[in-house]
């Protein structure tokens, strides 16, 4: 071969190499852009995901505390980004300001992880107060070991590259591993008390936690230089945090739904009660007039022309029962559709339960009930409405009963307020009729036997007394009402 042609295979080769070394820089900085790029819009969705949320009217206790959360993910976002530009570019940065530079990398880091922190200590608040006071106290031996080693680093005259190196392993042991340990461990606490209480969404907030343990390990206890792969790691951690918090919030737009619904129902429940009462006392003031004629009319003639025989008697008797049922109904409506008159005042609980019992003497002899009320509480209210309303329960519960069946009524202090119960070992109601339960003239009782507006004028008198009314019932296992009077009402 000649002298030229070895020359030219060289220049060949030299060229070959020199595209190959380009290429591999070139995928290099791509990879590294890209992994960059996606790491740091994870967590700045983490942020979105909080932030373009409505909280205002959540009922998760977990709500007031995620605007820390989306401040980790907003921070760490704008950290990772820098971060990205100072790999990219670090040929570029003068040595003069490569000092601050590494400071300024260390505070935005240090800042990020401050807040999953403060995140951490607001999710630790909301759980019981044993796992809060652990769950504080870590926190705060955490921050005083960070502190020390601070203070250690800050007297120290050594800006070298190895002292940067110590700085921020330390940031990351504390502060990253610590804070998404401990937000991990608020999470799953928290998602698994929701999974004690029957919420499925609970599922999502424990995978949360979860994938705060796995970033926290990633992020804190793993170097950055230890593999290229290690934050291709750190981004699917984070991007599992994404997920499983994107599942978890859905419940707040279902919440959400859930209230417009609920609010839409009893803006209807309200205009269709209003109407009835409207119509009722209508109703009821309109026969009223015709049955105390025909009552005056009826007396009248028996006065005139005495039965003769039973048969007579029987059909009168008959009549007088037929008029006797509607003003009963009519009694019933006025009751229902009549405003509050009565001033409230401090009403004991136990005279208003005996009075509700003397006054059904007549019908209460054929069962058995047991009473548990303290005579200290005391609510403040209308008696006459209240004694209606023990009243009402009562008569439900021993039509429900068997001869002899046992009812029981209790009362008791809650946080809450004072809750009255009335329970029996009755018919029972299934899931349809416990639904309907509340609508007026809603009854299945045979007909004759009630108006169906019981259960509805109760729950008016609740509603009245500032109360919240439940009602649990299962077919041959009887009936528990229970009915909550807040606090102060």
């Amino acid at each position: 071969m000649s002298l030229a042609g070895f020359k030219t295979i060289l220049l060949q080769s030299s060229r070959q190499g020199m595209l190959s070394q380009w290429y591999s820089l070139a995928m290099s900085t791509f990879i590294v852009f890209n992994i960059y790029l996606f790491y740091g819009l994870v967590f700045f969705s983490i942020g979105c995901v909080v932030v373009f949320r409505n909280f205002k009217y959540s009922q998760l206790s977990i709500s007031p505390t995620l605007w820390a959360l989306a401040l980790f993910g907003f921070t760490h976002a704008f950290h990772e980004w820098s971060e990205l530009y100072v790999i990219l570019f670090a040929d570029d940065i003068s040595r003069q300001y490569q000092v601050l530079v590494e400071w300024l990398r260390l505070l935005k880091l240090a800042l990020s992880f401050a807040s999953l922190m403060v995140f951490s200590w607001l999710l630790f608040s909301i759980l019981s107060r044993s796992i809060a006071r652990i769950g504080h106290g870590v926190i705060l031996l955490i921050l005083l070991a960070y502190l020390v080693s601070v203070v250690r680093f800050s007297t120290s005259l050594d800006l070298s590259d190895e002292m940067f190196a110590q700085a921020s392993f330390y940031t990351r042991l504390l502060l990253g591993f610590g804070s998404a340990f401990l937000a991990g461990c608020g999470m799953a606490i928290y998602g698994h008390d929701l999974l004690r209480q029957r919420h499925d969404y609970g599922q999502y907030f424990v995978a949360t936690g979860v994938g705060l343990w796995i970033y926290g390990i990633f992020a804190g206890l793993v170097a950055t230089d230890l593999h290229m792969t290690v934050p291709v790691l750190r981004t699917l951690a984070s991007g599992l945090v994404l997920i499983a918090l994107l599942k978890a919030l859905k419940i707040f737009d279902i919440e959400r739904e859930q209230q417009t619904e609920a609010k839409l129902k009893r803006a209807v429940e309200t205009d269709k009660y209003k109407a009835i009462g409207q119509l009722a006392m209508g109703v009821a003031h309109e026969i009223n007039n015709p049955l105390a004629s025909s009552t005056l009319a009826l007396d009248l003639l028996e006065r005139k022309y005495p039965p003769q025989d039973p048969a007579q008697a029987e059909y009168i008797q008959r009549i007088r029962l037929g008029i006797s049922r509607a003003a009963e109904i009519s009694k019933e409506l006025l009751a229902y559709a009549r405003p509050v008159s009565e001033e409230p005042r401090q009403v004991k609980l136990a005279e208003v339960v005996g009075s509700a019992i003397k006054l059904l003497s007549h019908k209460q002899r054929e069962f058995d009930i047991k009473v548990d009320c303290p005579d200290s509480l005391q609510i403040m209210g209308q008696k006459i409405k209240l004694e209606e309303l023990l009243i009402n329960l009562l008569n439900n519960a021993m039509d429900a009963s068997d001869k002899g069946g046992k009812i029981c009524v209790s009362a008791l202090q809650r946080d809450d307020g004072i809750q009255l119960s009335v329970s029996d070992e009755g018919q029972g109601m299934d899931e349809a009729c416990r639904a309907r339960a509340l609508e007026p003239f809603y009854s299945t009782k045979a007909i004759g036997k009630g108006t169906g507006l019981g259960l509805a004028i109760c729950e008016s008198i609740v509603r009245a007394h500032h109360g919240s009314m439940c009602i649990e019932s299962q077919p041959g296992r009887g009936t528990q009402i229970s009915i909550v009077f807040e606090e102060g009402a």
